[in-house]
């Protein structure tokens, strides 16, 4: 790659960041769209589309930004560094999860209060604090050197995990076949066409926007994990925001709830599952004290929210924003590290 591609200035290396994103964008819009295509051929429901084939595809921005990252982290020689470009993995992760439902679902209920869908309060949700929890918990297991980190052996384990709620989401809720589906009018090639066309436009905006982001954080002096909590985490979730707001709009509740909750859920079981395949995941202290309390707490806000009114109100909504831009607002004044 020339160098003014490797080491580019401030300027260029916020196009690459904006560039990368509408990529990531629109790669991740065509290949939701081929998914969905596919999902209904196989007879699911909305809800499952939502939690499943939305949500990972939602997700994938996220799945990308972070396997580079840890990618580049080896690259160069830093893949057990946890304040190096690894550090964008984890804070991208991190992040997302907490924009999901500070942003996400405050806006999203802010336009139209928002009803919680019966399967998501016995299933998905549960399961999303589930895995925010191991997340954490396989942290702190470590290396036994004192470094926290997610090793290989976790990374396959959530990876499983992944497999087993997927099959076990499309079999709980496939269509019964008596039932009438919407008709899908585009041939298997297109369909085909517009996955494979999406991968590559993920590919080429993960590694595009990756690398503007670490020139902003040098050129700044910011951190790779505040650059990965704050730039990358809205960037890379984006999708979800159009998603659930459109679907919200359209009055799919269930659609707007489910793809927040399982793109949580996703980006543990398969962004950390498979990043910590390609070397363990470095966690840092910072992340450990500050960023992971953050995170299990705007999960565990949603349990009054969902199982006592049963529905996110407007007002709700205007809160979760409110705890969104206290938490962004104490991470760039007081965490710069």
């Amino acid at each position: 790659m020339p160098d003014w591609y490797q080491q580019p200035n401030l300027t260029l290396a916020t196009f690459f960041v904006l560039l990368g994103f509408c990529s990531l964008i629109k790669g991740a819009d065509f290949l939701v769209g081929g998914s969905v295509l596919i999902a209904k051929r196989f007879r699911m429901t909305p809800a499952v589309i939502g939690a499943t084939v939305v949500a990972f595809g939602t997700s994938l921005p996220e799945l990308v930004v972070s396997v580079g990252a840890n990618l580049k982290a080896l690259e160069e020689g830093l893949g057990y560094n946890p304040n190096g470009p690894a550090a964008i993995a984890v804070g991208n992760i991190v992040g997302s999860n907490i924009f999901n439902i500070g942003a996400i679902l405050g806006i999203s209920a802010l336009i139209v209060p928002i009803a919680i869908p019966a399967s998501l309060l016995k299933r998905d949700y549960p399961i999303m604090v589930l895995t925010a929890l191991l997340m954490i918990g396989m942290s702190y297991w470590g290396d036994g050197t004192g470094i926290f980190m997610i090793n290989r052996i976790e990374g396959c384990f959530l990876v499983f995990g992944l497999g087993l709620f997927t099959l076990q989401a499309i079999k709980s809720e496939r269509i019964d076949a008596s039932e009438e589906l919407e008709s899908v009018d585009k041939g298997l090639g297109i369909t085909i066409s517009l996955v494979i066309l999406g991968i590559v436009m993920l590919a080429v905006g993960g590694e595009v926007s990756l690398t503007g982001a670490i020139a902003i954080s040098k050129s700044l002096g910011m951190s790779e994990r505040v650059i990965g909590l704050t730039i990358m985490a809205i960037g890379t979730s984006l999708p979800e925001l159009a998603t659930s707001i459109q679907a919200a709009k359209k009055g799919h509740h269930d659609i707007a709830v489910a793809n927040v909750v399982g793109s949580n859920l996703f980006n543990v079981l398969s962004i950390v599952g498979f990043a910590s395949l390609i070397i363990p995941l470095s966690v840092s202290q910072a992340t450990m004290k500050w960023d992971y309390p953050w995170m299990l707490g705007f999960s565990l806000a949603l349990l009054p929210i969902f199982y006592i009114f049963k529905r996110i109100e407007r007002w709700m909504g205007i809160l979760l924003i409110l705890s969104l831009l206290l938490y962004l607002t104490l991470l760039i004044t007081q965490n710069n590290s």
